[in-house]
């Protein structure tokens, strides 16, 4: 340590705001994009017959799962670097670990949806694009 800084003390948070609302709620935001965003561009597409819905919707699921696990690595090394390397009960249960429990928050958002963005791609892959031709 060089004169003139100060040591952080554990638990607290060093980050920027912004950087801490993407790594909690990032991988949320994405998956609700990628939620609202695949079923409009499935139903105009299905209208429209346009040929490359497909392909826009698997572009679209790829850039969105790459956001929710660079959300979710964002909140893994806040979380380490918050928690100094401690096992996980030991960061949470201090006075000041706050910051540890909300970066656990956003690395099990951020896992959960981009779980949850992969399968909505898949399943809208493997079905038809139109629906079943009922008569």
């Amino acid at each position: 340590m060089t004169q003139g800084q100060t040591e952080q003390a554990v638990g607290t948070a060093d980050a920027s705001a912004g950087r801490m609302l993407f790594a909690v709620l990032g991988g949320a935001l994405a998956w609700s994009l990628h939620f609202l965003g695949s079923y409009a561009i499935l139903s105009v597409g299905c209208v429209a017959r346009w040929e490359a819905t497909t392909w826009i919707v698997v572009a679209g699921t790829a850039v969105l799962t790459a956001l929710a696990v660079w959300s979710t690595m964002v909140a893994w090394r806040e979380w380490r670097r918050s928690s100094d390397d401690q096992p996980w009960d030991t960061a949470l249960s201090e006075p000041r670990g706050w910051y540890s429990w909300l970066m656990t928050v956003g690395i099990l958002m951020g896992l959960t949806s981009a779980f949850a963005i992969a399968l909505e791609g898949f399943g809208t892959l493997m079905l038809p694009l139109c629906g079943w031709n009922v008569r």
